[in-house]
């Protein structure tokens, strides 16, 4: 026989108060006594309660769960900022259902619509792009972390960085030591590529502005076939081995950055004075790496907590004070670009 449910009815019982008690020391409203909340709660677990969800949603209009998206858990960037959403909302009163979308529309699709039938509250898209509407959760309050693309929705709030001016601030630190012929070195760029966020506008700007000639060559871009770190070293390996030399990269993105190195060491290039790299994001990667990777420091505290900032006050019904959020970056350098 399947055991029964514990109820409030059988709490407030046992610890000999109304139902009405109970329900406000669950609930953490009204008014009690220490010693109350702590027999009621005591009792509660005691007796294995767990709380009606589906039931007080209703009543409240609220299911207090959040959806985080994100395109890669296995990234760190995107993995650091996932854990630190996730506490500040759980520090908040919110659970948090946590999706790999592998940049695929379709599975995105599948499961914002899951998530909406679900009643989540709201959505938070941390890294990646969405390369069409999302009709199923318009009506939902939407905050994009690092995120960008067309989610149709009616109450959303970007937070960011200034993307194209962190890749300028990536070249002109290269060019900066010396360097006269800087590739760029990007795995699947295309992928995030928008007038706002353009990873890779900066360094052609840089180029532009200070009359350095572009060569296509020393674009490497890969399609993301295989992991970063295999795909960078890949692409490094080709130039080089058609005859096209630089003294400088800038790597969007640390992995990238990594398989960069690495490329480079097995060839006896000494990294930090013959070449310079740079990375993005700031990760283990860079710091594991040797020589150690210089680096953009992107702050995902700030995002994080401006990003859920931002989903709370859209869920408590204000207008967002501002649309598009702009959190500052830093440029590390390390022995990549300093030649220690």
């Amino acid at each position: 026989m399947a055991k029964r449910t514990v109820s409030i009815y059988d709490i407030a019982k046992l610890a000999g108060v109304s139902t009405a008690t109970v329900s406000n020391v669950l609930n953490e409203k009204g008014s009690y006594s220490q010693k109350t909340r702590d027999l009621v709660l005591r009792i509660a677990r005691e007796q294995g309660y767990v709380a009606n969800f589906a039931a007080k949603s209703l009543r409240e209009s609220s299911t207090k769960t959040v959806a985080l998206l994100t395109p890669d858990v296995s990234n760190d960037f995107f993995s650091t900022l996932v854990l630190k959403v996730e506490g500040l909302l759980r520090a908040a009163g919110y659970s948090s259902y946590i999706c790999n979308t592998g940049n695929d529309d379709e599975r995105e699709d599948e499961y914002v619509r899951g998530l909406v039938s679900k009643q989540v509250d709201g959505i938070v898209y941390i890294g990646g792009t969405t390369r069409s509407p999302i009709r199923a959760a318009a009506d939902l309050p939407v905050v994009h972390i690092d995120h960008t693309g067309a989610t149709g929705m009616k109450r959303e709030v970007y937070v960011g960085n200034d993307m194209p001016q962190l890749s300028y601030d990536m070249t002109a630190t290269l060019f900066a030591h010396g360097c006269k012929r800087v590739a760029l070195a990007s795995v699947s760029a295309s992928l995030y590529r928008t007038e706002e966020h353009d990873q890779a506008s900066g360094y052609y700007r840089y180029l532009s502005e200070h009359g350095v000639r572009m060569d296509k060559n020393l674009v490497l871009e890969g399609p993301h076939r295989q992991t970063s770190l295999v795909e960078a070293a890949q692409l490094v390996g080709e130039c080089l081995d058609a005859g096209y030399g630089f003294d400088g990269v800038v790597a969007l993105g640390d992995r990238v950055a990594l398989g960069v190195v690495n490329a480079l060491k097995e060839r006896g290039v000494a990294v930090g004075t013959d070449v310079r790299v740079i990375g993005m994001d700031d990760s283990i990667y860079s710091r594991i790496s040797s020589p150690a990777i210089s680096t953009v420091r992107r702050n995902t505290g700030q995002l994080a907590e401006k990003g859920v900032g931002a989903l709370l006050a859209l869920l408590a019904g204000k207008e967002p004070a501002q649309t598009h959020v702009v959190v500052p970056h830093e440029v590390i350098e390390r022995a990549t670009t300093l030649g220690e």
